[in-house]
């Protein structure tokens, strides 16, 4: 599988108007790709032409969670006999839409998102180290 990975972070939110981390992460596999925008403070995901937007960290964990639990072997079971090439359909609530996929679409998604939520983890796990030793170099300097 193909991966690129590239880093940066930033320490302003300009809605709240007080310092604060955000990580920006950009991650893609053949298919996908999933990033921060640290002008929306989002999480956007991007496979094939399917576009989602999450809010948070936990919207995007829900939704690896919710991915993994999928039978794909089942789903194509299921549908053998329609005509959807794709047979793993997954509804999207509150409207007719569904995501149609193969079973190496859905396997390939929970790497890309499962590289991303270890990228990004990663990466604050750093930023919040590097914040601590700021502020314990700053009460020296008191």
């Amino acid at each position: 599988m193909n991966t690129e990975q590239n880093h940066n972070f930033y320490c302003f939110n300009s809605k709240k108007k007080t310092p604060r981390v955000m990580i920006e992460v950009d991650i893609k596999t053949y298919h996908g790709h999933l990033f921060t925008c640290n002008k929306c403070n989002k999480f956007h995901f991007e496979f094939n032409q399917i576009g989602i937007n999450f809010s948070t960290l936990d919207a995007l964990k829900d939704f690896e969670n919710y991915l993994e639990k999928i039978d794909s072997d089942l789903f194509v079971k299921q549908n053998q006999d329609n005509s959807y090439v794709r047979k793993i359909h997954i509804p999207v609530e509150g409207s007719s839409i569904k995501l149609l996929l193969h079973p190496k679409d859905l396997e390939e998604i929970i790497v890309l998102i499962t590289m991303f939520i270890d990228e990004y983890e990663t990466e604050l796990k750093d930023v919040k180290f590097i914040q601590k030793l700021t502020n314990i170099r700053k009460d020296q300097h008191n």
